[in-house]
């Protein structure tokens, strides 16, 4: 039982890998990516479906698990398969966590200037306490209650509201449910949490450069260790 997350750096495949990449998706998701006119955003989506792609591999799974991928209007994404998975991606990098020991939620934001105070109604009052003026913090909260927002399977600023993150240490709560909530290191300029079920579970973090990206990665039993850290959670 254990919760992987890939992490990479933003980059521009060239057209043919894009276009390759696009051909591996399931016909309804390659149509809506293929359509979308930022070309920022297609490209941060096809990459965190390459992490998916490696982390399925990464467990064993056929190079068509993608087949099942599918995106409801306001629930997470899910494949048919026993896994569990969630995406992320903002300005310079791409995150994606699979889990095989239950529902898991990530997020990433790159460290701007935003504090407590921009997002005041979305913060209970001992988060803004401990927030303050400090950006760090902020998005220290934020990417918290993001990453439980999505583990619950909820999309939606209000959903995000609702989500206590001094509960308890290391964990979060949402209508009434622990969530078991850890710091992703995703780089000086970059915040990120990973929410999954308050369980024992072990937590591996891989970063991939652009090359495991393009041409993928082998079978679990053959790779070669890359992990920034490993932790029993």
């Amino acid at each position: 039982m254990s919760v992987t997350v890939f992490i990479t750096s933003e980059f521009s495949p060239t057209p043919a890998i894009e276009a390759e990449w696009l051909a591996q998706l399931p016909l309804r998701r390659r149509s809506e990516i293929a359509g979308w006119s930022d070309q920022r955003a297609r490209r941060q989506s096809l990459l965190g479906s390459r992490l998916l792609s490696a982390g399925l591999t990464r467990l064993g799974f056929e190079a068509e698990g993608l087949d099942s991928l599918s995106y409801g209007p306001r629930s997470r994404p899910t494949l048919d398969l026993p896994v569990e998975f969630s995406l992320s991606h903002c300005e310079g990098r791409v995150v994606c966590a699979l889990s095989t020991c239950g529902p898991v939620g990530i997020d990433v934001e790159a460290l701007g200037d935003l504090t407590a105070e921009d997002f005041r109604i979305y913060l209970s009052p001992a988060e803004r306490s401990w927030a303050a003026r400090s950006a760090r913090r902020f998005y220290s909260v934020w990417t918290r209650k993001e990453a439980v927002a999505k583990a619950a399977g909820h999309r939606g600023l209000r959903d995000v509201a609702r989500v206590d993150t001094g509960a308890a240490e290391q964990r979060a709560a949402l209508d009434g449910c622990l969530w078991r909530t850890w710091p992703i290191p995703a780089g000086r300029r970059h915040m990120a949490h990973l929410a999954m079920a308050d369980q024992p579970c072990k937590v591996t973090v891989r970063r991939l450069a652009r090359d495991e990206i393009e041409h993928g990665l082998r079978p679990a039993a053959r790779v070669r260790p890359v992990a920034s850290y490993q932790a029993v959670l």
